[in-house]
């Protein structure tokens, strides 16, 4: 598929269904999503709280350069790496994305491995805004600082304890974040409040055993390294985005930052990306488990049966009412 006029064309309109693409990191859900993509015509909507990021390409994944011109994207490379980004923001993001694809007679394709946001756009999630709390936010650092993390995560567990299955808890901020929601009484776990969303969904999972997912984040985490991993950190460095930003805490660019600033064993730093992804993997299994009766799970060596049951729902007829 080299150029937007050779995307395929369905001879129906479309109508107001979406198709999620799930499952954990490294398991080839872009590669389904542009596979989809040569089948029928489709924009993809990205759920995935890294590829938001400007400069940030090789160490997300990120769909490349050449997938993008192919295949309209929403929300990937839409902030730097010093802005904010919430889940609110994305919920409006993403629906308004929802609506430009059907406009444009093409059907939308969510696709990432941030749990958070896929299940909060597709059941309908309503997230009040919780603006920051710079009195408790300031209690909390110099907390960390003075004790490390572990004090931190016992308030969250304190007040919040839904949360901790949810979110890196090696990250500072979202431990911060999940625990001023806690306090302004919107904590993870008492998430109740939805509207019904306005589309069908059907939702495809890629995955496989715990020891096959491991070893693909690690096969990946090399290619990446051999990809200029190492560069990139070091550019965004270079550039003045300190590494206690929010989006420099990612899997692999805090690691790679602190070998880079403080002259950390290059391989030990990379051995720590691979123990942080296989734990990211076990935190992405609470969002997606293979007992979820509403998604339809397939192996990564089972693209084409994917895409083909994809294909077949969106031209499937409509449920009578």
């Amino acid at each position: 598929m080299s150029s937007e006029t050779e995307r395929p064309k369905l001879d129906l309109t479309v109508r107001d269904r979406l198709i999620a693409i799930v499952g954990p990191t490294a398991v080839g859900k872009t590669d389904l999503a542009m596979r989809l993509a040569q089948r029928m015509p489709v924009e993809i909507i990205g759920a995935d709280s890294r590829q938001v990021y400007r400069h940030m390409d090789i160490g997300t994944a990120k769909p490349s350069l050449e997938e993008r011109a192919a295949v309209p994207h929403h929300i990937v490379d839409i902030i730097d790496p010093d802005d904010e980004f919430s889940l609110g923001e994305y919920l409006v993001r993403s629906n308004d994305a929802i609506k430009t694809a059907k406009n444009n007679n093409n059907t939308p394709v969510l696709v990432g491995g941030t749990g958070q946001y896929v299940m909060a756009l597709l059941e309908g999630w309503i997230v009040p805004p919780v603006p920051p709390n710079a009195a408790l936010r300031q209690r909390l650092e110099a907390e960390f600082a003075a004790n490390g993390l572990g004090p931190v995560v016992d308030e969250l567990r304190t007040l919040d304890p839904a949360a901790l299955d949810s979110i890196d808890l090696k990250n500072p901020r979202r431990v911060i974040r999940a625990i001023e929601r806690a306090v302004a009484g919107y904590p993870q776990g008492a998430q109740t409040e939805r509207a019904k969303p306005s589309f069908e969904s059907a939702v495809i999972g890629l995955g496989a055993d715990r020891a096959e997912l491991h070893s693909l984040a690690d096969r990946r985490l090399d290619l990446m390294m051999a990809n200029g991993f190492l560069d990139e950190v070091r550019e965004l460095l270079d550039a003045g985005y300190a590494p206690e930003l929010p989006a420099m805490s990612g899997i692999g660019y805090s690691e790679l930052a602190d070998h880079l600033l403080n002259c950390t064993d290059l391989q030990e730093s990379v051995q720590r990306v691979k123990y942080r992804t296989h734990r990211y993997i076990r935190q992405q299994s609470n969002w997606f488990r293979a007992s979820d009766q509403r998604i339809k799970w397939f192996d990564p060596g089972e693209i084409d049966r994917a895409v083909e049951y994809g294909r077949s729902w969106i031209e499937s007829p409509p449920k009578l009412a």
